[in-house]
């Protein structure tokens, strides 16, 4: 991740923790981490950072890296409320 890119997800609300969390997993949406129960709002906040500093047309939103990570973070705190209140179909 370039200098620009980080500083734009700086300003979009991601901490330096939050930084250290995605350097931990290379950025890579595929290796996104299920959250524990008490991490969902942390995921949540990541998820709007990234929605926030992703481009903003549609196909270009999905195709960037902001916008496949977002995904991914909204899909395994999906799976993880699924999990929680026992509906795993």
């Amino acid at each position: 991740m370039d200098a620009f890119a980080r500083e734009r997800l700086r300003r979009a609300g991601l901490t330096p923790q939050d930084f250290a969390w995605f350097d931990g997993f290379g950025w890579d949406d595929a290796r996104v981490p299920a959250p524990e129960p008490g991490e969902i709002a942390e995921f949540r906040r990541r998820e709007a950072a990234l929605n926030a500093a992703a481009p903003v047309g549609f196909t270009e939103h999905g195709a960037s890296l902001e916008g496949r990570l977002a995904a991914a973070i909204g899909a395994r705190c999906a799976d993880a409320q699924d999990r929680a209140s026992g509906d795993d179909d």
